[in-house]
């Protein structure tokens, strides 16, 4: 009987944890906003009041300069409503990236969306940019130009998951092993400790 209710026990143990990997992640509130004119700030830490962000300053004739502020910085990618921004396809470069001091040209009265990626020390030990954060932070903006100036109509910033589909509030989850290879390992461990009690 007592048998019984160590595997039980271990079951139980193992689906609370099976649970607890399935909570991925969540929208930081007011995480995108904009001030002061054409300045777009994205919160860099959902607990603190730690920002980065970057401006689209007008030029003319609906074309704008990319100046990104100058710490961690914010990631900034030309997206469509409802593609992912996640890891997987910044790094495969499947977006265009938005260049310090670079020129693009946003149409008056269009909407446009951003894909935005932040988080803290994109370096790796020797000092060197890799352009991957740790905490990473992934959301997006969409935006207007209304003659020279920019305005945020709706965004969202998400922490904890693997990305976010552009122009919604859907998480991606990060990937984890299936609940059933937790099961595997749970039985495994048991076994395990069984035969060894044994021995």
């Amino acid at each position: 009987m007592k048998t019984i209710q160590k595997v039980l026990s271990a079951t139980a143990l193992i689906l609370t944890a099976a649970l607890r990997l399935n909570a991925q992640g969540f929208i930081v509130p007011n995480g995108v906003t904009i001030s002061p004119i054409n300045t777009i700030i994205v919160r860099q830490n959902p607990a603190s009041s730690d920002y980065t962000g970057f401006s689209l300053d007008f030029r003319m004739a609906d074309t704008f300069l990319f100046n990104p502020f100058l710490d961690e910085g914010v990631r900034t990618f030309l997206v469509s409503l409802n593609q992912p921004v996640s890891l997987q396809p910044i790094l495969a470069d499947s977006y265009t990236e938005l260049r310090p001091s670079n020129t693009y040209v946003f149409a008056n009265g269009s909407p446009f969306y951003v894909g935005l990626y932040t988080g803290y020390m994109p370096f790796d030990p020797q000092g060197h940019y890799t352009g991957i954060y740790t905490s990473p932070l992934f959301g997006w903006a969409e935006l207007v130009n209304n003659q020279g100036v920019i305005q945020l109509l709706d965004s969202a910033l998400e922490y904890g998951g693997g990305g976010i589909f552009a122009g919604t509030q859907t998480i991606i989850p990060i990937p984890e092993p299936s609940t059933f290879g937790l099961f595997g390992l749970g039985a495994l461990l048991l076994g395990w400790r069984f035969r060894h009690k044994r021995t």
